[in-house]
């Protein structure tokens, strides 16, 4: 009996690590998407920032990092209409801990961005 306790407590630990930890994505077109521009900050040995466009499939958002975001578009809560290619990898996005320790918080897809306009905000 305790051997099952084992096996079973062993497995539910294997499933919890392996649950992938991406944002929703959302497969196919992008294009003239509505979207709002979001800053990730990092405090790790140089501040990083992390520009994210966020678009809302339902009431979940849904994370995209633009490669070639334009400098001009680098601001919180810009609100875009952007047609993009979906690449095939991610970009990590961390935060920090209480202890300034950096975890993972989630993935973002890539994407290259083909046209991208700000709307009224």
């Amino acid at each position: 009996m305790i051997m099952k306790s084992y096996a079973l407590y062993i497995f539910v630990v294997l499933a919890l690590f392996s649950c992938n930890k991406s944002k929703n994505t959302i497969s196919g077109d992008l294009t003239n998407k509505a979207g709002v521009i979001e800053i990730h900050r990092c405090f790790c040995m140089t501040s990083a920032y992390r520009y994210l466009i966020v678009i809302y499939d339902g009431d979940k958002p849904v994370y995209y990092n633009p490669v070639n975001l334009a400098e001009d578009f680098k601001d919180q809560n810009y609100k875009v209409v952007f047609t993009a290619d979906l690449l095939n990898d991610s970009s990590i996005v961390y935060t920090n801990l209480a202890n300034d320790a950096l975890v993972e918080e989630f993935k973002a897809r890539n994407i290259k961005l083909i046209n991208i306009d700000k709307t009224a905000n």
